[in-house]
């Protein structure tokens, strides 16, 4: 009777292992940015528009040959030393830029972001760079999870 049990015990977790899948990349979005540079440029007098402008407003913030022309659907004031605006591009797609920056303790500003649209596999992300800051290409979809 022992053995039935040890055999049933053995089936149940073969079917078990058998139905189970590890993770599988299963994303079928397509890429958006196919036409830009993997780089582009990103000057800080472009990135401060988007600080400088109301919410509701548009901007348009040119980073090469890119251009991004959009609403600003937020613009937080989260500490003394952190803003954060968010800009909406209907032309897009309704591709979302997502912009911060922060005042240092030594008065210098940093800024990061990111611009994503969640229908598609990349987007680009703000970087700090030895001239300045760029747009780099990036992979979304290793970031967003389809469900």
């Amino acid at each position: 009777m022992k053995i039935v049990h040890k055999m049933l015990a053995l089936c149940l977790i073969l079917i078990t292992s058998y139905s189970l899948q590890a993770q599988v990349l299963t994303s079928n979005r397509k890429n958006y940015f196919n036409k830009y540079s993997e780089k582009l440029p990103a000057a800080a007098t472009e990135l401060e528009k988007a600080f400088t402008t109301a919410e509701g407003g548009k901007v348009k913030l040119d980073f090469g040959d890119f251009a991004f022309n959009g609403v600003i659907t937020s613009s937080i004031k989260r500490y003394d030393n952190l803003y954060s605006v968010i800009i909406k591009a209907p032309g897009l797609n309704n591709t979302m830029l997502s912009i911060s920056k922060r005042i240092n303790d030594d008065k210098t500003v940093s800024y990061v972001g990111r611009i994503i649209n969640e229908n598609y596999a990349d987007g680009f992300e703000l970087r700090k760079e030895n001239s300045g800051y760029a747009m780099n290409k990036i992979r979304t979809d290793a970031l967003i999870e389809d469900y």
